[in-house]
């Protein structure tokens, strides 16, 4: 059985290295270029002024990390290759900045009330069919026991406490 399943088990792991191979070897994921201190630095986007804070530091464009391809770097974590340019703002556009969220804010505020919507149907149905107590509410006499008990429109008077 085992002998019948080795040819399998070697030819299903060689597709699955050519595709992180093409990856690794890629300089640019979502039509995004990642260069190195080696490479010439890409000029800022168009339209973007020149920061004179920079000093020199190339302008890289402001994209979050979290949108580059999981696999196929030499840091998987991070998503960055050896010896790749920093952002100026990595601590924002790094793995562990803000995170990126994929779904406009309508369709996500559309999303939350149709599960609280169907939350509350699901609560009104259970309300609905709930059946009632099987057994008879207690019944007191003269008006739930009013008289006894002091009344309900009496206000009650403490009397003040007296340390001796």
């Amino acid at each position: 059985m085992l002998r019948a399943l080795r040819p399998l088990a070697r030819h299903a792991a060689v597709p699955r290295a050519l595709p992180a191979a093409r990856r690794a070897a890629s300089t640019t994921t979502n039509g995004i270029e990642h260069h190195s201190p080696s490479e010439h630095a890409p000029p800022p986007p168009p339209g973007t002024p020149v920061d004179p804070q920079l000093n020199g530091y190339p302008q890289l464009p402001y994209v979050s990390l979290q949108t580059r391809e999981p696999f196929g770097w030499w840091d998987i974590q991070e998503r960055k290759n050896f010896n790749e340019l920093v952002h100026e703002e990595e601590d924002v556009l790094g793995m562990w900045g803000p995170d990126v969220h994929k779904i406009s804010p309508g369709s996500a505020l559309l999303q939350i009330g149709v599960a609280a919507s169907l939350i509350g149907a699901f609560a009104w149905v259970i309300y609905k069919t709930a059946p009632e107590s099987p057994v008879a509410r207690r019944e007191y006499p003269y008006d739930g026991l009013s008289k006894e008990l002091g009344g309900w429109s009496k206000a009650r008077v403490e009397e003040p406490e007296v340390d001796e």
